[in-house]
């Protein structure tokens, strides 16, 4: 028996080693195998009659690389990590915080559909895209192009291609069909958990913050975020590879209604968001649409049996890497806002003027419209007088169609026409609020008797109003959206 160690460039995470120990143990005569994604290296003990070039030959087949490449070579170099390109970086990231600060200024807004709650599926589709041009997805890939090696199709058979997708469609039907369910469940649960707005505010954090990380390592800045030990037990993910090996018609849609449950950051993230959605629906369209935005290139991954290696894609990889961090930044802002907290992300905006109550009888009234955005965003009012807030609901999209002021625990279906508000503000100082996905928001300026700004709230009041956010994976999903 001998014993090598192989360093193995391009394993993220255990779905890499899972792929490769399958394809070792295939080989007749060997012993034993194990790999570490983290150290890099795969220490195999195998018979002396294989050639060291079939083992060689299982980590190029597997799209990985030895981090050495020599005949007869058994001892390689460690692996030297790629150094991300920070000039490319630095200029997509100019050019998308160029491109939305005047989208910003021009409020765009108003000319796009009205897609309301569905902002946050669309990012969901966008993030399923993304998860399927990264190797994170090597076991799902490893999987679909398994069980698509044991389909005998007879080649005088007329829709022979046909014949050969239906496993790998098979697959997706499952694949979307169990993402969608679980998501549902995922979201069920969530409704059942009775949560301040402020604790969205924090899960909406730990979302944007673990999208955050990832959009860094799309971006090869830090490691695999399953290096940090986020993903399900190897021997449970195993087990369902495993699967593949069934040989029943309708094996494929189990098998992608389980990939559920197989590590991959993206998708746990996404798990996270269906969770804070609150509702069976919403969830369930989070988990679908991202399941969706995977199927592209699975699909082409099954049926061609090839992957499309990273290294033809660098500044697809890039520019993808920079959305990411900046969805995730929009969604800590999301988040900030929903928590109440004094301190939030500013892009673009800055302090304005704000709109002054007037006094009718014992109450204040104060006016805003809801046309696509709030306006105005700043509102001054008075300490201890009740206050009648007046919204006129203009044009109302499904993201202001709700809003929340955390500090009150108030919260307040939008519609079109004339919406009431009453609150009694205790304090000079600061009060927050915003749509219910986080995305739209203002606030209000609260002075004494007199209309004096203390120091503490003259200085609170000078800074920025906090720009909107589209909450990236979960911003939208801050709220379930009811009374």
């Amino acid at each position: 028996m001998k014993k090598t160690e192989l360093h193995v460039k391009g394993m993220h995470c255990i779905s890499c080693e899972i792929l490769l120990e399958k394809e070792f143990r295939k080989i007749p005569g060997l012993k034993e195998c194990k790999i570490s994604h983290k150290k890099g290296n795969a220490t195999i003990i195998y018979d002396e009659s294989i050639p060291l070039s079939r083992l060689e030959k299982v980590v190029h087949d597997c799209g990985y690389k030895l981090a050495e490449e020599g005949e007869g070579k058994e001892k390689v170099s460690s692996e030297k990590k790629s150094s991300p390109d920070y000039i490319q970086i630095i200029l997509i990231v100019i050019g998308l915080g160029s491109l939305f600060f005047i989208l910003g200024k021009l409020d765009i807004a108003r000319f796009l559909p009205n897609f309301g709650s569905e902002v946050n599926i669309i990012i969901a589709l966008l993030l399923g895209v993304v998860a399927s041009l990264s190797t994170c997805l090597a076991l799902t890939g490893g999987i679909v192009m398994g069980f698509g090696s044991t389909v005998h199709v007879s080649e005088g058979r007329k829709y022979h291609f046909i014949s050969r997708a239906i496993p790998h469609i098979y697959f997706h039907i499952g694949r979307i069909g169990g993402f969608a369910l679980l998501g549902g469940l995922l979201g069920l649960v969530g409704s059942k958990i009775n949560y301040s707005l402020s604790f969205t505010g924090y899960l909406t954090i730990l979302i944007a913050l673990v999208m955050f990380y990832i959009g860094l390592q799309i971006l090869n800045i830090v490691p695999n975020i399953t290096k940090l030990g986020f993903h399900l037990p190897k021997f449970l993910s195993s087990k369902i590879y495993n699967l593949e090996k069934t040989d029943h018609h309708l094996m494929p849609i189990v098998i992608g209604a389980l990939t559920f449950f197989l590590p991959c950051g993206f998708t746990q993230t996404m798990q996270l968001a269906a969770v804070t959605s609150q509702n069976f629906l919403t969830g369930s369209l989070i988990m679908g649409a991202f399941a969706i935005g995977t199927m592209p290139i699975l699909l082409a991954v099954g049926i061609g049996s090839t992957y499309a290696h990273q290294e033809k894609l660098q500044f697809v990889h890039r520019f993808i890497g920079v959305l990411v961090v900046f969805f995730a930044l929009y969604s800590f802002n999301s988040g900030l806002v929903l928590a109440s907290s004094p301190i939030t992300i500013d892009f673009w905006k800055r302090g304005q003027s704000a709109t002054t109550s007037e006094i009718s009888g014992n109450v204040q009234v104060i006016k805003m419209d809801v046309d696509w955005t709030f306006k105005p965003t700043e509102l001054a009012i008075k300490k201890g007088i009740p206050v009648r807030w007046e919204i006129n609901g203009i044009n109302v999209s499904g993201c202001s169609n709700e809003i929340v002021i955390p500090k009150l625990n108030i919260r307040k279906k939008i519609g079109t026409g004339l919406n009431i508000i009453e609150f009694t503000p205790e304090k000079e100082g600061i009060i927050p609020f915003s749509c219910w996905m986080g995305m739209l928001n203002g606030r209000f300026i609260v002075t004494d008797e007199g209309g004096n700004l203390s120091g503490e709230t003259k200085a609170e009041a000078s800074e920025p109003i906090p720009a909107g956010s589209c909450g990236g994976s979960g911003g939208g999903c801050g709220c379930s959206g009811t009374n």
